[in-house]
């Protein structure tokens, strides 16, 4: 099969065509920028001929973009999407019904919730990762090239310190709302928790509205989606996320005879605990997996709006070698055996305890990296995950 890979410049777009090449499937490239998901028939107006030059018999993309499952329908060929990123809000366009679409979504809760909108074009497929070349990328390292990264503990993500953090331009201002007791729910909060406050709080819903509007949250008609469905992930879970890194990043910088780094480009400016931490931002390909493998311990604090998928850290980190420090997951809980393969938390409690624990049990940690690293190669090779997305 020929196809055409869409690229929008993400992370791993070599990857995924060297290992479609490796399938067997012919690959040709096609690089334009979407400049609006479901209304860019610019893009369409190149992307159809191209299609018809190619003889290309479909189009696969990471994430879903609703305007080339329209040119697949009209096109009359499959579109694969593998989708990494939770929340993402073009799976509620209205293409999503469409034949054309074969949908991977990572996280198996998001797509048991698209099926719950009777969308029967998403399924599960975990996402991959690129376990050859960490491997080799580490190995190749020089020691002065690792040792530039050791330390106790780190951790690599954002903090949200940025315009997205849009909890502040919803609540900042007094309003005859209910207040959103975000302490309440740190390592302790899911969806049920998040819709009952909704449900049952006195939230200024009109307010709401105009906030989501000004923050380029509000989908427009093109789009099906509940005002849940885009305030709960990208309000309310995000602010319980932002929490819950600030917190438990600050806890373990104060840790006493441990050496942590922060690497983020967010700003760290108020936060000082962090800010005499923070080394600022990684490159993924070439700085990253020496990061993970010269840590003792990788944290990963995941996103809430996540709900049950792993995280593409959590694989990147084991398939460096690196020893992962997570909060649980379902979907982690499943493929991978604790404190055999992974160590995970559920409270600040027991990642402190836990962080305490591992960094002074150098053989305990070695060993269940090691067996982390053995089962993500077996089970999460991109070969393996794109044989999963093209047999749905």
């Amino acid at each position: 099969m020929k196809l055409i890979l869409y690229s929008w410049n993400a992370n791993n777009e070599q990857v995924l065509a060297d290992n479609l090449v490796k399938m067997g499937f012919e690959v040709a490239w096609f690089r334009k920028e979407c400049r609006h998901y479901t209304r860019d028939m610019e893009l369409a107006m190149e992307m159809i001929p191209c299609i018809h030059a190619e003889e290309a018999e479909a189009v696969i993309s990471f994430n879903y973009f609703p305007i080339i499952s329209m040119i697949c329908n009209t096109c009359q060929i499959p579109y694969y999407a593998w989708v990494y990123d939770c929340p993402h809000f073009t799976l509620y366009a209205k293409q999503i019904t469409l034949p054309c679409n074969h949908i991977g979504i990572f996280d198996r809760e998001m797509a048991e919730h698209m099926k719950a909108y009777g969308v029967e074009t998403v399924y599960h497929v975990p996402l991959a990762v690129d376990t050859e070349y960490f491997g080799e990328r580490t190995r190749q390292a020089s020691k002065e090239q690792r040792q530039k990264y050791a330390c106790d503990v780190s951790f690599v993500g954002s903090l949200y310190t940025d315009q997205y953090d849009y909890f502040d331009a919803f609540f900042s201002e007094e309003q005859s709302g209910e207040k959103f007791d975000t302490e309440r729910m740190l390592f302790n909060c899911d969806d049920v928790l998040l819709r009952e406050f909704m449900k049952n709080s006195k939230l200024n819903l009109n307010l709401i509205r105009e906030k989501m509007r000004e923050n380029g949250l509000f989908l427009g008609e093109d789009y099906f989606a509940k005002e849940e469905d885009i305030f709960l992930p990208a309000v309310l879970e995000k602010k319980i996320t932002v929490e819950e890194r600030r917190i438990l990043l600050s806890k373990i910088a104060e840790m006493i005879n441990v050496k942590f780094r922060l690497y983020t480009d967010s700003d760290t400016s108020e936060l000082p605990k962090l800010h005499a931490c923070n080394c600022g931002r990684v490159d993924y390909h070439k700085e990253m997996p020496l990061v993970f493998t010269e840590s003792k311990i990788n944290l990963n604090i995941t996103l809430h709006s996540i709900h049950s998928g792993i995280p593409l850290r959590v694989l990147d980190i084991m398939a460096c070698g690196g020893f992962v420090l997570t909060n649980w997951q379902p979907e982690i809980a499943e493929c991978f055996a604790e404190d055999e393969e992974i160590v995970t938390f559920r409270s600040m409690e027991e990642c402190l305890n836990k962080t305490t624990y591992y960094l002074s049990h150098d053989e305990e940690r070695i060993q269940i990296a090691a067996a982390g690293q053995k089962k993500v190669r077996e089970i999460f090779s991109y070969q393996a995950g794109l044989a999963r997305l093209f047999q749905v």
